[in-house]
């Protein structure tokens, strides 16, 4: 019984020998030096930035009397793209306008009739101190040739009389042009207040009558019409939309990095993207900002990564399409084989067959990033030898 235990090792030992003789690879590999990269892959969508999508609405109520353009036009900054009913706005805006024209008029007229009968009274001043200068002058006079005792002394009393008759009528006339002045002040704030509510009341009628045509913001494509010529749109609160603008030449993509991944994420790193209408095609961007605010899909945490698109997509990309993104969050270099020459073993571990003179043998290594296929060495093999792929 012994010697058939004896006998049973060393037939499973020949055996297990010859299954490690008998390993064939399906190539050999060297381990290398070169460049390896921290990939960090999300999926996401291209998205407008911010400003590239503008929704357009009406901010009267009202029937849309023309719609000038459908889904998919092309439209340029400051076109006409819809008219909205307004006859009541520009009756209103007429009425303004005439308000305010009789209100300019009537500052103008002020303006130019109260200077001259300011002037009127300032000559009507002067001509009544010139008559009490005469009048003190001849009162003189008389008074010399009283005291010579040639005339009576009634014509001494009527001379003195003079003088105050002319010094009332200088006191009447400054106090006349005083007041003239005073009104004048007057009447031209009032009309000068009246011409400036009349101005505001004129703009705001135009501006409400400027609500009736309706301009495309930016320029982009129509994406989207949901008013038809003919409908009425009601204002409320908010602004209905019913034209959406896209810039087709402001997109970014919006990656969903998971949160074990974000720490590893920094604004600068470099990008690449494919979507699905053109798996061939790689778009290279750069991480721009990562939003603080976390995105929680099936209990799972993301943060939302823009990546600013490098690579030229007029006529390509479109919102909302799908792309799957890979991160460049780190690079260096290191020893690396490729990835299919590296198997994990039930206990975790990642192992090798390595070519030791001639044979195959079972190394178990340390790995470490893995990007483009190829995989770095942390611990275990040395650079030139040979692996084998799996």
């Amino acid at each position: 019984m012994r010697r058939f235990l004896v006998a049973f090792l060393i037939l499973i030992t020949a055996c297990a020998s010859s299954r490690r003789q008998e390993f064939k690879p399906k190539g050999e590999a060297r381990v290398k030096r070169g460049i390896v990269r921290l990939e960090i892959t999300a999926t996401g969508a291209v998205k407008p930035q911010v400003g590239a999508q503008v929704k357009v609405g009406a901010r009267i109520s009202g029937k849309v009397e023309r719609l000038y353009v459908q889904a998919g036009d092309v439209v340029k900054k400051g076109q006409l793209i819809a008219v909205i009913e307004h006859k009541d706005l520009e009756a209103q805006m007429l009425e303004a306008k005439y308000k305010l024209e009789a209100a300019k008029a009537k500052l103008e007229r002020i303006e130019s009739t109260y200077p001259l009968k300011i002037k009127q009274a300032e000559k009507e001043v002067a001509e009544a101190e010139a008559n009490l200068r005469l009048a003190r002058l001849n009162y003189q006079r008389i008074l010399k040739v009283y005291l010579d005792g040639l005339i009576a002394k009634s014509e001494l009393d009527k001379a003195k009389r003079d003088i105050d008759v002319a010094r009332a009528r200088v006191k009447r006339a400054l106090k006349a042009l005083a007041e003239l002045k005073k009104e004048f002040a007057l009447v031209k704030k009032e009309a000068f207040d009246a011409y400036l509510a009349a101005k505001e009341a004129y703009k705001a009628a135009k501006v409400r009558y400027s609500y009736a045509f309706i301009y495309s913001p930016i320029d982009g494509v129509v994406s989207s019409v949901s008013t038809q010529q003919g409908e009425t749109v009601v204002a409320g609160l908010n602004a209905p939309t019913f034209i959406t603008v896209i810039d087709l030449s402001k997109l970014q993509v919006d990656a969903y990095v998971d949160e074990t991944d974000i720490g590893k994420v920094k604004p600068g790193q470099k990008a690449t993207f494919v979507v699905d209408a053109y798996p061939n095609k790689v778009f290279e961007g750069v991480v721009k900002t990562i939003y603080p605010g976390a995105i929680v899909r099936n209990n799972v945490v993301f943060y939302d990564t823009q990546i600013e698109i490098k690579t030229p997509y007029v006529g390509l990309l479109k919102p909302e399409m799908t792309a799957d993104v890979t991160i460049i969050a780190g690079e260096k270099e290191a020893l690396y084989i490729p990835a299919s020459a590296v198997k994990v073993g039930m206990d975790g571990k990642s192992y090798v067959m390595v070519k030791e003179n001639g044979k195959w043998v079972k190394r178990v290594i340390e790995t470490g990033w893995e990007s483009e296929g190829r995989v770095e060495v942390v611990k275990g093999l040395k650079e030139g030898e040979v692996v084998a792929i799996w």
